[in-house]
């Protein structure tokens, strides 16, 4: 019975490190909901990114949550880093819609979220961030889009 519970204990400890190995280095992360999951290329999302410390280069990562009856592949938006009213930064993002498609992939799954690759930016120290966010899709207003968000972390460089 000693075993046993000396054993419990090592695989508890082996996870505890283990999680504690894998944190990332998440900053800010931040979801709006659609009205009627819908998202109107006229209706910029406006994200307030709470100021850092330090002077840091962060990966911002752009998600959108839609329902299993969207019918597209993917979302192109523009992402804006503003600080006051001057535009920082304005990057094109493409967010790639990863579920299949299929009925029988969809029947069950409500909520598919995917995302953005990472994209860098730098924020400077006590400096208040607005991130704008709009959608550059032809057709509009997207439909079946819950909701969208950003995703800020920290660019950690590896010793």
């Amino acid at each position: 019975m000693k075993r046993i519970h000396t054993l419990v204990l090592y695989i508890g400890m082996l996870c505890l490190a283990f999680f504690t190995a894998c944190q990332d280095h998440l900053y800010y992360s931040h979801y709006q909901d659609m009205p009627q999951r819908q998202w109107d290329s006229n209706d910029s999302l406006y994200f307030s990114i709470p100021p850092m410390e330090h002077e840091e280069d962060v990966a911002i990562t752009l998600s959108v949550r839609t329902t299993a009856s969207f019918r597209y592949k993917d979302i192109v938006a523009r992402a804006e880093l503003l600080d006051g009213d001057s535009v920082i930064s304005s990057i094109p993002m493409n967010i790639m819609l990863y579920n299949n498609r299929g009925e029988e992939a969809s029947q069950g799954i409500l909520v598919t979220e995917n995302y953005s690759r990472p994209q860098a930016f730098h924020m400077r120290a006590n400096h208040h961030y607005t991130m704008r966010v709009t959608h550059l899709m032809r057709l509009n207003p997207l439909e079946e889009v819950q909701s969208v968000g950003i995703i800020v972390e920290e660019i950690v460089e590896e010793r």
